[in-house]
C-alpha cells in the first residue's frame, strides 16, 4: 500500500510539472506599452543618425508596440516604420487587438514614439507610422513643436547628438512625456492639426 501511495505523488508531481511546463510555453509574448518601456534601453541608443539601421531598428523594438514591428524604410531620412505581423511573432487578431484595444493605445503608441525618436534620432526630418489601415506622420519641426509646447524646450539637433545631453534630458523628462501622451485634452489637441488618416 505504501508503494502505491508513493507512485501516485510520484505520479502527480508529474503531471503537475508537465501541466506548468506546458503553461509556460504556451503564454504568450507580453506587447510592450508606454508603463512597460525600458528607458534605460532607449537612452543607450542616443545620438542615433537616421542612416544607422540597426540602432534605428533597435529603438522602434524598445518602444511600445515594438513585437509588432514588421520593417522600416529609412529614405529621405524619415523612419517609415509598419506595424504587423511576421511569421513566429503575434497573430493578426492579436496585433490587431493590442492596437485597437479601445483605450487609446493607437494614439498613444504612435505620440510616444514619435516623441522619443525625436529626441533619440536627431537629424530625422520627419515619422511615419503605420498599423492596418491606419497611418500616422509627422514632420521634425511638428514634434519638436510638441516637446517643446508639453515637454520641456528640446534641446537642438546637434546638442542631441551628445548622449550625455540626451539621456539627461529623457531623465529629466521622461515623467512630463508619459503624462503628456496620456491625457486626453492634449493628444486630441495635438492630433487635430496632425491627425491619424485611414487609407
Amino acid at each position: 500500500m505504501e508503494f502505491f501511495i508513493k507512485y501516485f505523488k510520484v505520479l502527480f508531481c508529474l503531471i503537475l510539472l508537465i501541466l506548468v511546463g506546458i503553461t509556460g510555453c504556451s503564454s504568450k509574448e507580453e506587447v510592450t506599452s508606454i508603463n512597460t518601456v525600458d528607458v534605460k534601453e532607449l537612452k543607450d541608443h542616443s545620438g542615433t543618425y537616421v542612416g544607422d539601421n540597426s540602432n534605428v531598428v533597435a529603438i522602434v523594438r524598445a518602444l511600445p508596440g515594438g513585437e509588432t514591428f514588421k520593417e522600416i524604410d529609412l529614405h529621405n531620412k524619415t523612419p517609415k516604420i509598419m506595424y504587423g505581423t511576421k511569421e513566429g511573432s503575434l497573430s493578426e487578431d492579436e496585433m490587431l487587438k493590442y492596437w485597437f484595444d479601445g483605450k487609446n493605445t493607437l494614439e498613444e503608441n504612435f505620440l510616444y514614439n514619435a516623441i522619443y525618436l525625436t529626441i533619440l534620432v536627431p537629424n530625422a526630418e520627419g515619422y511615419s507610422f503605420r498599423v492596418d489601415n491606419q497611418k500616422f506622420s509627422a514632420s521634425r519641426e511638428e514634434m519638436e513643436q510638441f516637446i517643446s509646447t508639453n515637454v520641456q524646450t528640446l534641446p537642438s539637433s546637434n546638442e542631441l547628438f551628445d548622449k550625455e545631453k540626451t539621456q539627461q534630458f529623457i531623465d529629466d523628462n521622461k515623467e512630463k512625456i508619459n503624462k503628456a501622451v496620456k491625457s486626453s485634452d492634449t493628444r486630441t489637441h495635438f492630433f487635430k492639426s496632425v491627425p491619424i488618416v485611414k487609407e
